[in-house]
């Protein structure tokens, strides 16, 4: 597996790549034009926010299988076209959030104190204390954009400077707020009220600009601003002219709207009222290394078939959730590709029907994991766990789940009924102790068979001679049979047949098989 890595990593994230067999390059240097030419070569990548993943690059990644974001934010990730190619792409939050609230306390300490701008002008020769007096954080309001993770931390590390803290987050529950000791409030109020205003919420279509010329009308006169989120979340024109008019005293700004910026950014003018830093807040060594090593390992986790564990385009579950369900996402896609080898109709609609002890958990990633199986022997195009759904209803196939607690007789079971064109088919599946999977229904049809191998399915009439004349046939074929089952309705009645068999079974095998008397199809499935 070739990965390619374009922006800044730590090298012990490099070293897990390569004691896993991947051949890495390394090259944080590529032009856009290079880029495009380059991307195609690769199965997966590891970046940052410098290297543009839009629509225009991914129609070039025609091998690519994973795009790993080194840190949390992936705005340079046009995730919808990634999911379309059927490409997973993952974040590493959490690896840096400590860092990145660490970068809003310095720039929070460093516009009331001027530290950056007295350390200039010490270093220029200029002893001014009057100049460079500044303000304290005790007792002031500080008013947080955004509760999440980082927005927590820098909460807890505020109230430690005795202020006052207040918070604008519409997903965050009362209770969330209560346990921080932070107050929820809209965000008019927060902007009334806040001396500092402090953004952590990720790019979206509500976050962008959320702070304008709109806002900065609002605000208290002299409050200080520190982006450390998103460069788009603040319209830095706005912020500039509100602090020309003295609306606003001054800014940290680690995140810019266009980087690396240029000596036209019009922030560079304020010197005595704005400190600036190259978008440090995740860059740290130790932030460097833990967004690093995870962006390695899940990467490698999908390449190796795998979950990952924080995918940005995938259903998933909490990592302890995923250990109990994984053996039921396994037995969704054999469930799925059995029923591919059986039939051969256009489907109209899937049912998924859950039973049992399972149905406390999260059952998406199974339920996709079913499509998987489902639609990738029947259509040319490569279906995954990313695109599995994306395909079923461009294809305008209905899909439906249920639950139900009662399970009659196994502790959990899934059931995938498929309508197609012609008829309604059904299976069931279960996982034993040891996760061992099981299919254990057939069309109505008790069975207990290993979904695994290759499988020889057959329809007929529940007759003498039969299953003598197909033994017979495979071992006069030199066709081992490995295990057999049988189900029938009723004596002389309709009747199946499963067999696990060590060797592939070819047309010509195939159509002697269905010339026995009272053969109805014959399928050869590989699960």
């Amino acid at each position: 597996m070739k990965i390619l890595v374009s922006d800044t990593i730590s090298q012990k994230g490099i070293d897990i790549l390569e004691e896993n067999g991947a051949e890495v390059t390394y090259n944080t240097k590529l032009s856009y034009e290079e880029l495009l030419e380059e991307i195609g070569k690769y199965d997966g990548i590891i970046l940052r926010s410098m290297t543009p993943l839009n629509e225009e690059v991914l129609s070039h990644a025609t091998n690519l299988k994973v795009i790993a974001r080194a840190g949390s934010g992936y705005d340079n990730i046009d995730v919808e076209a990634a999911s379309k190619q059927g490409i997973v792409v993952l974040n590493t939050p959490g690896q840096n959030t400590v860092s990145a609230a660490e970068q809003t306390m310095a720039l929070m300490l460093g516009i009331s104190r001027n530290v950056a701008q007295a350390n200039q002008a010490l270093h220029e020769g200029v002893w001014d204390r009057k100049k460079y007096m500044g303000v304290e954080l005790n007792t002031k309001t500080l008013g947080i954009i955004g509760l999440g993770r980082i927005g927590g931390l820098v909460a807890k590390r505020a109230q430690s400077f005795n202020m006052t803290v207040i918070a604008n987050d519409p997903y965050i529950p009362e209770s969330r707020g209560k346990k921080l000791g932070v107050e929820l409030v809209e965000l008019d109020e927060l902007l009334a009220r806040a001396d500092y205003i402090t953004l952590h919420t990720p790019l979206t279509e509500e976050t962008h600009h959320i702070l304008s010329t709109e806002e900065f009308a609002k605000v208290k006169d002299g409050v200080r601003i520190i982006n450390v989120a998103r460069g788009k979340n603040v319209d830095h024109k706005a912020l500039y002219e509100a602090i020309k008019n003295g609306k606003v005293a001054g800014a940290g700004i680690d995140v810019h709207e266009d980087e690396p910026i240029t000596k036209e950014y019009s922030l560079l003018e304020l010197e005595d009222q704005v400190i600036v830093s190259p978008h440090l807040g995740g860059t740290t060594i130790e932030a460097m290394d833990n967004v690093s090593i995870d962006a390695a390992k899940q990467a490698l986790m999908v390449l190796q078939g795998g979950f990952p564990r924080t995918p940005l385009n995938i259903p998933t579950v909490e990592p302890e959730d995923m250990e109990q369900i994984k053996p039921y996402v396994d037995l969704g896609e054999k469930l799925g590709t059995f029923y591919a080898g059986l039939a051969g109709n256009r489907i109209e609609e899937v049912e998924v029907i859950y039973r049992g002890m399972i149905t406390e958990y999260d059952l998406k990633p199974v339920t996709t994991s079913l499509l998987k199986g489902l639609l990738n022997p029947i259509l040319d195009e490569n279906v995954n766990l990313v695109n599995a759904r994306l395909i079923a209803n461009e294809r305008g196939i209905k899909i439906a789940e249920t639950k139900s607690n009662d399970s009659e007789i196994y502790s959990s079971l899934i059931t995938l009924k498929v309508k197609s064109s012609s008829n309604v088919r059904q299976l069931s599946g279960t996982v034993f102790h040891e996760k061992e999977l099981r299919i254990v229904e057939i069309d109505n049809y008790d069975i207990d068979i290993l979904p695994d191998g290759i499988l020889l399915v057959t329809n007929h009439t529940d007759q003498p001679g039969v299953v003598g004349k197909v033994g017979t046939l495979l071992g006069d074929n030199g066709i081992n049979i490995a295990s057999l089952k049988l189900g029938r309705n009723k004596i002389g009645g309709k009747a199946i047949m499963i067999l696990n068999i060590d060797q592939e079974i070819d047309n010509n095998l195939r159509e002697e098989l269905l010339k026995i008397n009272g053969m109805v199809d014959v399928n050869v499935l590989t699960l």
